[in-house]
C-alpha cells in the first residue's frame, strides 16, 4: 500500500487524541494505535474530546487499530507518548519500513536512543498540541496557545518532507512550525518541566498550593535558574531564546510571574491535569536532568536537593 497521505497516530491519551481527530475532520486518512480498554472505547464510542474552557464536546470516529505491522507503511508516524513508554516501541518501530516517525515527546535525554534503534534519516521531531487529562473515554483538554507548536529534523535541516508535514498540520487546524533547532528545543523543554513537576508532585499536582508557597516559588525560580546553567554546561544552546530571560530578570519578578501562571486556570488544566495522570513521566524526566546535573559537574544546590530522592 502506497504511503502517501497515510498517517498514524500511535497514542490515544490527550494529545494522541486530539491530534487524530483534528486530522480526520480535516478529511486526513489518519489511523489510531491503541490497545485494550482503550482500543474498546474508540471502537464504540470514537473519540470524546471537552474543551474545559468553552465546554463545547466532539465526537470524531477514527479508524483504530491494536497493531503495526511491518508491511503497513504511513507517510508519517506521530508517536505521541510519554517519554517513559518510547522505549518499547522502538522495536515495533524499528522494523516497520514508514520512512517519518515524529516523536512527540518530552526528553530531556536527547534523541540518541532513538537514531540509535530507527537510523537518523527516519527520525523527526515536533511536540503536542493540547493540555488536559483523561477521564474514561472523555479527553478534556484545551488547545496549546501562542505562536505554533515547533517540528523539526533530528539534523536541524528545513526539508520538503517537514514542510508537508507542518502544511498538513495547520490544514488541519493544529497551528504548526517549523524549526531547525528542534532537538535543543525538546531538551530545554523537558528540562524545564522536571523542576516544575517535582514541586507540584509535592503539592498534590495543585497548581493553585503551589502558588501559595513562598518558599518553594523562590525555589522553583532558582531550580529553573540552575537547569538552564546545567544545559548550558553539557553543551546545549536555549531554545527558545526567551527562556533566558529566566537569567536576566530579577529573582522577585520571576518568581511573581510563576505564582501568577500557577494561580490560573491554564497551569491548573495544562500543568497540573497533566502531570496528576503521568507521574510516571514526571519523575523520568526527573532523572534525565538528574543526570544532566551529574554531567555538568555544576554545583547546582536546589536542583540537587530537589532530586535527591528521585
Amino acid at each position: 500500500m502506497k504511503p502517501d497521505g497515510r498517517i498514524l497516530v500511535i497514542g490515544a491519551g490527550v494529545n494522541g487524541s486530539v491530534c487524530a481527530a483534528a486530522l480526520h475532520r480535516a478529511g486526513y486518512d489518519v489511523t489510531v494505535l491503541a490497545r485494550e480498554k482503550r482500543l474498546e472505547e474508540l471502537q464504540k464510542r470514537g473519540i470524546e474530546i471537552e474543551d474545559p474552557l468553552k465546554g463545547t464536546r466532539t465526537v470524531t470516529q477514527v479508524p483504530v487499530v491494536d497493531r503495526l505491522a511491518s508491511e503497513d507503511i504511513y507517510e508519517y508516524v506521530l508517536v505521541v507518548v510519554r517519554k517513559n513508554q518510547v522505549r518499547d516501541l522502538l522495536p515495533f518501530l524499528a522494523q516497520n519500513q514508514s520512512q517519518s516517525v515524529v516523536f512527540m515527546v518530552n526528553t530531556a535525554s536527547g534523541l540518541d536512543e532513538w537514531i540509535a534503534a530507527l537510523g537518523a534519516r527516519r527520525v523527526m521531531l515536533g511536540f503536542v498540541f493540547a493540555g488536559g487529562r483523561r477521564e474514561g473515554n472523555l479527553i478534556r483538554a484545551m488547545r496549546a496557545r501562542g505562536h505554533g507548536t515547533p517540528f523539526g529534523e533530528a539534523n536541524g535541516a528545513i526539508t520538503e518532507r517537514l514542510t508537508r508535514l507542518v502544511s498538513i498540520l495547520n490544514r488541519a487546524g493544529l497551528k504548526a512550525k517549523a524549526i531547525a533547532d528542534m532537538p535543543d528545543w525538546l531538551v530545554t523543554h523537558a528540562a524545564m518541566v522536571a523542576p516544575l513537576a517535582m514541586f507540584l508532585l509535592k503539592h498534590g499536582c495543585d497548581t493553585y498550593a503551589l502558588a501559595r508557597s513562598r518558599e518553594d516559588m523562590g525555589m522553583l525560580a532558582d531550580a529553573m535558574r540552575e537547569t538552564l546553567a546545567v544545559l548550558r554546561a553539557n553543551g546545549r544552546r536555549i531554545v527558545p531564546q526567551s527562556a533566558v530571560l529566566l537569567d536576566v530578570l530579577p529573582r522577585f519578578v520571576v518568581t511573581s510571574f510563576f505564582r501568577a501562571f500557577m494561580s490560573s486556570r491554564y497551569a491548573e488544566i495544562g500543568a497540573g491535569w497533566h502531570c496528576s495522570q503521568a507521574p510516571d513521566e514526571m519523575f523520568q524526566l526527573a532523572r534525565e536532568l538528574k543526570d544532566l546535573v551529574e554531567q555538568s559537574c555544576l554545583p547546582a544546590p536546589v536542583l540537587r536537593q530537589l532530586l535527591a530522592t528521585v
